[in-house]
C-alpha cells in the first residue's frame, strides 16, 4: 500500500505515523512519499509505486483538475482513494476527509467573532490549485460576506470581492 501526500509538513508527518501504524496492524507494507517540489514530484512518485505494483494507494492530489488520468491510471491498476484533499472527477473509490466549504465557513464564523465590527482579513493557504485549499478560502469569504452556501463558487485572488 502506498500513502502519498502532497508535500512535506508536520501534517503529514502525523499522517505517516498512523499509516505505518495501519501497516503493523495488518501486516501490511506501508511505502510513505512526500513530494518536495509539487506536482511534478507527485507525478513521479505516484508513477514508481504503479510500476512497482502497489495494491492500492491513499493520495492527496495537489492538482486534481490536472491530475484526473494519472488518478485514473492509479485506479485502473490498483485501489484508488483521495485523502485530505479530493480529485471528484477521478475513478478513485472514496474521498477520506471534511467537507472543506464547510470547514472555511465555519472558520469564517471565528473571524466574525473575533471581528464583530468588521474588517480586513488575510488569507493564507498552501496552494490554492488543491480543492481543499480552494474550498476553505471561499468558505471562509462567503461566510464572511454573508453569502448562500454555494461551494462551486470560486473568487479567484486579487478581484475585488463583494456579498451578494
Amino acid at each position: 500500500m502506498a500513502y502519498v501526500t502532497n508535500g512535506i509538513a508536520s501534517f503529514w508527518v502525523i499522517g505517516e505515523a498512523g499509516a505505518r501504524k495501519a501497516g503493523e496492524d495488518f501486516d501490511v507494507n506501508v511505502e510513505v512519499r512526500m513530494p518536495p517540489d509539487g506536482v511534478g514530484d507527485q507525478k513521479r512518485m505516484i508513477e514508481e509505486l504503479l510500476t512497482r505494483g502497489v495494491d492500492g494507494m491513499a493520495v492527496s492530489p495537489i492538482d486534481p483538475d490536472n491530475q484526473t488520468d494519472l488518478l485514473n491510471q492509479a485506479a485502473a491498476k490498483a485501489h484508488l482513494i483521495t485523502q485530505d484533499s479530493d480529485a471528484p472527477k477521478s475513478k478513485r473509490r472514496v474521498y477520506v476527509g471534511m467537507d472543506n466549504y464547510e470547514a472555511g465557513r465555519l472558520c469564517g464564523q471565528l473571524v466574525k467573532e473575533a471581528l464583530p465590527e468588521g474588517g480586513e482579513i488575510m488569507i493564507f493557504v498552501g496552494r490554492l490549485e488543491q480543492l481543499n485549499a480552494k474550498q476553505r478560502r471561499q468558505g471562509v469569504i462567503d461566510e464572511r460576506l454573508d453569502r448562500s452556501h454555494d461551494s462551486e463558487r470560486f473568487d479567484k485572488p486579487g478581484e475585488v470581492i463583494s456579498g451578494e
